[in-house]
């Protein structure tokens, strides 16, 4: 079995707070937790996406967020594999991946699992004396 690795409390309290506002959540599928994984875990990306997501019905419209914006290397990748990871409608490559920043890389790794149609038996949170 797997477990879900939140890489603060902070994370994983806007994480909850995010899947919360969902009106249905066995309405959407694992990339939408996957992709909500990212949006939560970093102060950036989650800046870019909030006004493009209706957290109620679980919908993200990334049409126009890449255009929309201007971005720093790692968080472009990030957002990239938001979309991807949503959708597929944007590319990231696994060089793009490693160049990360470690804790961009743990984040985008662990959202990869995510996404995956898995069982998983623990959540990791760790504490504020741990981040």
């Amino acid at each position: 079995m797997n477990r879900i690795d939140f890489i603060s409390t902070e994370h994983y309290n806007v994480f909850k707070r995010l899947v919360r506002q969902l009106t249905d959540p066995g309405a959407v599928g694992n990339e939408y937790f996957s992709a909500l994984y990212v949006i939560a875990g970093n102060e950036r990306v989650r800046d870019v996406f909030l006004p493009y997501i209706d957290l109620e019905a679980g919908r993200i419209r990334t049409a126009t967020i890449i255009d929309n914006h201007s971005f720093e290397k790692p968080t472009l990748v990030l957002v990239k594999l938001v979309i991807h990871l949503y959708n597929n409608k944007e590319w990231v490559l696994p060089a793009e991946l490693i160049t990360l920043p470690e804790l961009d890389y743990q984040l985008a790794m662990q959202a990869i699992t995510l996404c995956r149609d898995q069982q998983f038996d623990e959540i990791v949170i760790p504490t504020e004396e741990e981040t």
